[in-house]
């Protein structure tokens, strides 16, 4: 007979809340969300970000059929990825949405390292951006 087996998630949801509660008050949080919140008022911005990123996806799939990308579908494409960082509001919509992708990889790369160690990792262990520096510091 199998035995079943179950985690007490109840504290571990705790914790979780915790650590939302701390992310939620944290004064560079809030920051961002009024970047993504500024960008998502402006109607101009965010149309000129969706046509690239539907642009952006109907050039992908293009090279998954390996079909091959004209000279002036490549710098048209330039030109508008351009325009999206000479746009402050986007490029502060991109920043912030960087920011918070990149703490949510960490957050999925501990529990993960703390999984299959069965053990909380050391720093060293966390990957190559584990302090969340993007690698400019001198542990890496």
């Amino acid at each position: 007979m199998t035995t079943i087996v179950k985690m007490d998630k109840q504290i571990i949801m705790h914790k979780m809340q915790e650590l939302c509660s701390l992310l939620l008050q944290d004064e560079g949080y809030k920051d961002m969300r009024e970047m993504i919140d500024q960008f998502a008022a402006d109607e101009e911005a965010t149309a000129q970000y969706e046509r690239f990123m539907e642009k952006h996806q109907a050039l992908e799939e293009k090279e998954r059929q390996n079909i091959e990308l004209l000279e002036s579908e490549i710098q048209v494409y330039e030109e508008e990825e351009r325009a999206l960082y000479d746009h402050p509001l986007i490029r502060r919509f991109i920043y912030a949405q960087r920011e918070f992708s990149q703490l949510h990889q960490q957050i999925s790369n501990y529990f993960t390292k703390s999984v299959e160690l069965n053990r909380l990792p050391e720093p060293q262990e966390w990957g190559k951006d584990s302090c969340g520096c993007g690698g400019s510091c001198s542990k890496h």
